[in-house]
């Protein structure tokens, strides 16, 4: 495992307030109404959406949001295929059960939920956590996964380049006019952030996260909920020794603009991934398929058909 370095101290506070506080405050749209359903995996109920026969996909979602942030995608592929969206365990309408959560338990998870509903291949499509989730599926041996869409995953590149985006976002708020003054502080924040992580010694953020104490009384300034151990978790896992495993035609769909996952994290996806294809989406940020959906639907139909 990857480790990030931390310290305590004002700044490495204020860094992780940040960067949660913007994580956890996206809103999803609610465009759909699908039939819901649940599936018990290893005791925890499990929501997901499913609509329409044929060859299976499976949308995953990013982190704080859920299966409605496929909700515009969906009905273009049901009269063809049998889509499913899920809600990853500790979000959306599934149980929050009190487990360790991390990038290889939610892997776990899809591939139980692939045994329960008897699915033997199946088209993986993921997005920003759900995107590097997605990467782990199609590295494991033996995966299930017969075609893989990844659309702007993140951390997997550079950890402080997400943290100095998400500081300057939650100082500038999400739709400031002042990009200069924007762009500035992401630059200042996101080379203290490389200071930090050079000069100090080594811990993991989930380490780090559960170390934080409020003054005096000593109780837990950061509640371990799925969402904070998921980021935490984002930042100490490192998919990037795995990409070489993963042989499945692989499409690679990015927001050209994207502030939390670069381009560059792209390109380095796609020299690393032995079959696959990028496209990027001009004047789109870190959500394709929400912010562009019919070019989004158009490129992945293409891809889906491609050799059927």
């Amino acid at each position: 495992m990857r480790r990030f370095i931390f310290v305590h101290g004002p700044l490495s506070t204020l860094l992780l307030f940040s960067m949660t506080l913007w994580a956890f405050g996206q809103g999803t749209p609610d465009h759909l109404s699908i039939p819901s359903k649940k599936v018990k995996i290893s005791g925890v109920s499990v929501h997901f959406v499913e609509a329409g026969e044929g060859p299976p996909i499976l949308f995953l979602h990013g982190l704080g949001g859920s299966w409605r942030d496929w909700s515009v995608n969906l009905p273009a592929f049901a009269a063809t295929y049998r889509v499913m969206a899920m809600d990853f365990p500790g979000f959306g309408e599934s149980d929050r059960p009190e487990v360790h959560y991390s990038i290889e338990w939610l892997t776990d998870v899809v591939e139980k939920f692939f045994q329960e509903q008897e699915i033997d291949q199946v088209n993986l499509v993921g997005h920003s956590m759900g995107g590097v989730v997605a990467l782990n599926v199609a590295s494991r041996p033996k995966s299930k996964v017969k075609k893989l869409v990844i659309t702007d995953a993140v951390g997997i590149g550079d950890k402080s380049e997400f943290l100095g985006y998400a500081m300057s976002k939650k100082i500038m708020g999400a739709d400031t006019e002042w990009e200069s003054v924007e762009s500035f502080l992401k630059n200042q924040f996101q080379a203290m952030a490389d200071d930090l992580i050079e000069q100090q010694k080594p811990q993991t953020a989930r380490d780090f996260f559960e170390s934080l104490k409020m003054p005096i009384t000593g109780k837990p300034l950061l509640p371990m909920t799925p969402k904070v151990q998921m980021t935490a978790s984002i930042i100490d896992f490192d998919i990037r020794p795995k990409l070489a495993s993963i042989r499945q035609p692989t499409l690679i769909l990015w927001g050209a603009k994207d502030p939390v996952a670069s381009p560059q994290t792209a390109s380095f996806l796609q020299t690393r991934i032995h079959s696959s294809t990028l496209i990027l989406f001009p004047d789109c940020g870190h959500s394709p398929m929400m912010e562009h959906p019919s070019l989004f639907n158009q490129e992945l139909g293409k891809f889906l058909q491609a050799g059927e």
